[in-house]
C-alpha cells in the first residue's frame, strides 16, 4: 500500500466526519468499542475519471443514525432510507476529498451513485491500493482505494 495515499485518505476521512458530522477523532490510546462481528455499513463509491477505481468506506452499523442526524440537522429519529442516503452522501464526499488529494487538485473525477450494504463482515476480495483506519469516539471507521489497472493503449 502507498503510504501517501493512505495519509491523505485518513486525513479526508477525518476532517469529513469532524465537519460534517461534528465526530472528532479519539484518543489514540482509547481502544476501539466494537465487538467482534458488530454489524457494518458499507458503502462502496465507484468513479471513473482521470483514474478510475473504488472508495469503500466502512462505518459501524449502529453509528449511521448519528452521522445522518447531524448531517440533516435532525434532533430525533430519522428514517433508515433517509440513514443510508446520509451515508452513502458522506462516502461520496470523503470520495470527492481523497482523490484531488491523491491524484492531484486538477483531476477530474466522476462519481457514481453509492451502493450501501449492510454486512457483518468488513472483509474484501479487493486488494486496496489505500486504506486508513480512523478511531473516532463514536465508533472506527475504515476507508479503502482500488485503482483500476490503467489500460495501456497503443498508438495505431
Amino acid at each position: 500500500m502507498n503510504d501517501e495515499w493512505t495519509a491523505a485518505l485518513s486525513e479526508a476521512v477525518r476532517e469529513v466526519f469532524e465537519n460534517l458530522c461534528f465526530m472528532v477523532p479519539a484518543e489514540a490510546s482509547v481502544p476501539p468499542t466494537e465487538a467482534p462481528g458488530e454489524s457494518r455499513i458499507l458503502v462502496d463509491v465507484d468513479f471513473s475519471g482521470a483514474r478510475r477505481g473504488l472508495l469503500r468506506l466502512d462505518v459501524p452499523d449502529r453509528m449511521i443514525s448519528t452521522v445522518a442526524s447531524c448531517m440533516l440537522g435532525e434532533d430525533g429519529p430519522v428514517e433508515l432510507e433517509e440513514q443510508y442516503a446520509a451515508i452513502g452522501e458522506l462516502a461520496n464526499i470523503v470520495c470527492g476529498n481523497a482523490l484531488p488529494r491523491m491524484v492531484g487538485e486538477r483531476a477530474v473525477f466522476d462519481l457514481a451513485m453509492p451502493r450501501v450494504i449492510a454486512t457483518r463482515e468488513s472483509e474484501s476480495d479487493l486488494a486496496f491500493d489505500a486504506a486508513a483506519t480512523v478511531l473516532l469516539d463514536e465508533g472506527q471507521v475504515g476507508a479503502s482505494i482500488f485503482w483500476q489497472p490503467t489500460d495501456l493503449v497503443r498508438p495505431q
